[in-house]
């Protein structure tokens, strides 16, 4: 048995009341204006995410296809300067000295930093694939003799845009073609003309070959070595079949709008002639998806056809224009001059074409 003032003690802790915790609301302004910040902010940044961002990128990247296309249209120009440089040294009777040009191009659009990264650009030169050809025969001492020109290569920029349409440019025998989801047109024409003199057809085309190699992907600028290696001319007046010109290139497209333009001008033929006008005056045209699969001009003076071809990622373009060496077929005139200019760039694109004697 406990003591009594042990027992007492022992009674004493076990009836005292537990302790309550002290109220205090004095924390609860600074915590729900704490909350209440960061939801600003968050909105704030979510709107700039969602909302800005998106319509600062699209122009940006619709700049940057203004800027390039630009700068592929200085490529141009060099390569074309060089040309009319070799011509003038050989009506002068002189050796051409050859030059090299160099040409910056910019291959993407710089993110905005903690928001949106970097669009991505390739800058390649593929100087084997995508051939342009001229074909037709003449008389020449009264035997019928084939004439053939042939030019490979082109410099191509594929932009990978995320907000504007997605895009490319390319360089390709003497011409920009500048191609996106919803279209392609020949923004930069090459050489190729035609004339109507006395009832006779006179064309003159020019075949620029790429040889070189090189390529570059980001955002930065690289740059585009060009150097002309050679022109020729040669002109053909007893010409006895039609005039072939074919390619194989993945705006095939532009290329048959673009000869159609020019022909259709030389010719005197509009848009009415085609209403109604089958199948003397005939435009056809069918889509597989969103893509041209086929398109087809016929006219009394031409016939133009692309046709894509799935195992080349291209089109097969045909140009051919009508000759009646006899005058005796109606409409069609006979063809009295073929001129056609051979010129021979060495490119190389970036670090990776400093393998190319330039």
């Amino acid at each position: 048995m406990l003591p009594l003032d042990v027992s007492h003690s022992l009674g004493t802790l076990d009836m005292k009341p537990l302790r309550r915790i002290r109220q205090d609301e004095s924390g609860v302004a600074s915590t729900v204006g704490t909350i209440m910040a960061l939801l600003v902010f968050l909105t704030f940044i979510s709107l700039i995410v969602n909302q800005y961002v998106p319509v600062w990128m699209k122009d940006s990247e619709a700049s940057h296809m203004g800027n390039a296309f630009g700068q592929f249209g200085a490529l141009k120009g060099n390569v074309d300067l060089q040309m009319l440089a070799a011509q003038m040294a050989s009506s002068a009777q002189l050796e051409y000295i050859p030059i090299s040009s160099f040409t910056p191009v910019t291959l993407g659009v710089e993110g905005v930093p903690i928001f949106t990264s970097p669009t991505l650009g390739l800058l390649e030169a593929n100087t084997t694939q995508r051939p342009f050809t001229t074909q037709f025969r003449y008389l020449i001492q009264g035997v019928v003799t084939p004439a053939s020109y042939r030019s490979t290569g082109r410099v191509s920029l594929e932009v990978f845009n995320r907000y504007y349409l997605h895009g490319s440019l390319t360089y390709e025998n003497g011409a920009v073609v500048r191609a996106q989801a919803d279209g392609q047109t020949v923004r930069a024409v090459p050489t190729f003309e035609v004339a109507i003199v006395g009832n006779r057809v006179r064309i003159a085309t020019t075949h620029v070959s790429l040889f070189g190699d090189g390529s570059a992907q980001g955002s930065s600028t690289e740059g585009v070595h060009a150097k002309l290696l050679g022109v020729s001319r040669d002109d053909f007046t007893q010409v006895s079949t039609d005039v072939w010109l074919n390619a194989t290139s993945p705006v095939g497209v532009a290329w048959v709008s673009f000869y159609n333009r020019t022909l259709a001008n030389a010719f005197g033929i509009d848009a009415g002639d085609f209403v109604g006008g089958c199948p003397t005056t005939c435009f056809t045209e069918s889509f597989f998806g969103p893509r041209v699969q086929q398109v087809t001009i016929v006219t009394p003076y031409y016939r133009l056809e692309a046709a894509w071809k799935d195992p080349k990622a291209a089109y097969d373009v045909e140009i051919r224009i009508y000759n009646d060496p006899n005058d005796t077929i109606p409409l069609v005139m006979p063809i009295g001059l073929v001129r056609v200019q051979q010129a021979f760039v060495n490119v190389a694109v970036a670090e990776q074409g400093t393998d190319v004697s330039i």
